[in-house]
This record gives C-alpha cells, structure tokens and sequence, in this order.
C-alpha cells in the first residue's frame, strides 16, 4: 500500500540521499523533492509540502534507469509498483463496473528525475542493494527445486528435460542426442581448404 501523506524521512539505512528530485507517479507530475533510498524502504519527500510516500520493496516489480527520451521525455529512475495509486477524488456514486476496474490496472509507473542525471547510474546501484535485501518469497528457488526424482533437470519454461548425461528428452518421449565431443574439430580445416581427404 502506497499512502500520500506527511512523513519524516528514513532515519536508519539511508543508502542514498538525493535532493531536487522531481517525481511522476504515472501521468501526475507530485513535486520536487529528497527521494531517499534506505534499507528498509524507498521514500520521497516533497521539499515545499512536506508531504510524500514509501514504497516497500517487495512491492517494486521492476527498476531501471531510463535514458530514452523518445519513450519518456527526461532521463529517469524508473519503477513499476505492484498496487494502483490513485490520485482522483473518491466519488460517492455507487458504480458497478468499479471492481472490474480496480482489477485491470493494479500498477503504478512511478519515474524519479533528478536535476543532475549523473546520478541515476548511483540511485540504480542503491536500488539494486537494498532490494536485495528484501527478496520476493515466490521467486526463492533452491538449485535442488530444478530437479526431479530422477535427478534430470527440469525447466518449466520448456517442453524438455536435459539428463546427466546432457541428453534432451522431450516431453513427448524424444530422445535427442547431444553433439559428441570433437564433432565440429574439423569445421575449421574445411573452411580454409585444408581437409584431408582419404
């Protein structure tokens, strides 16, 4: 969850302190502010109001420095948040197509633009850090999770299981051989003419 609200900043774990950071939550540009990338959390400040937001971690989907001003038109850290955060006057009209629309947008693009640029490359490097402090628990795979039973590595993604032996079998039964060491030595030699014929 994603409250506008006053808030002191971080007080612990600051990674990163950057000022005169102008910030956009989807299309709504909120202010200029001190966007603060801590340990426990990633918060902005607006430097007039006082007001501002934190952003939990597992909530970040996605983080990337973004310098293509064909896509966006200032060079930026960008995030994509997990939740919708929505900016409009709450209405008192009872709508029912209100839940269908809550289910279809449930992100928020939110892009930090610092005045000196410079910076994004260190603001990403932040990011990256205290992230990976907050893993997300449905991506926590141990190795031994890619095998199955029989101890052939198994990829999801794939209609194929590779063995020890480094054999594939799909998963209709084929067995494909893989190439055999020294199959291609004498790929060079042909090309530059020199195959011995017997």
């Amino acid at each position: 969850m994603v409250v506008i609200s006053s808030l002191p900043p971080p007080e612990d774990g600051i990674k990163l302190e950057q000022p005169c950071t102008r910030v956009f939550m989807n299309d709504k540009e909120l202010g200029k502010g001190v966007v603060y990338i801590a340990e426990s959390r990633l918060s902005w400040v607006d430097s007039s109001t006082g007001r501002g937001f934190s952003l939990e971690y597992p909530h970040i989907s996605i983080h990337a420095v973004s310098r293509d001003l064909q896509t966006y038109p200032h060079q930026c850290l960008y995030l994509m948040v997990d939740t919708n955060i929505d900016f409009s006057e709450p209405s008192d009209s009872n709508n029912v197509d209100e839940g269908e629309n809550e289910e279809e947008d449930e992100i928020t693009e939110i892009r930090f633009v610092p005045d000196d640029h410079q910076v994004l490359d260190a603001m990403f490097a932040a990011m990256n850090d205290c992230q990976a402090l907050h893993p997300d628990p449905n991506d926590s795979l141990s190795p031994e999770e890619d095998f199955d039973e029989e101890g052939e590595y198994e990829d999801d993604d794939d209609d194929e299981f590779v063995d020890a032996n480094g054999d594939f079998t799909t998963k209709n039964g084929d067995h494909v051989k893989m190439e055999v060491e020294g199959q291609f030595d004498d790929a060079e030699e042909a090309e530059s003419g020199f195959v011995d014929q017997d």
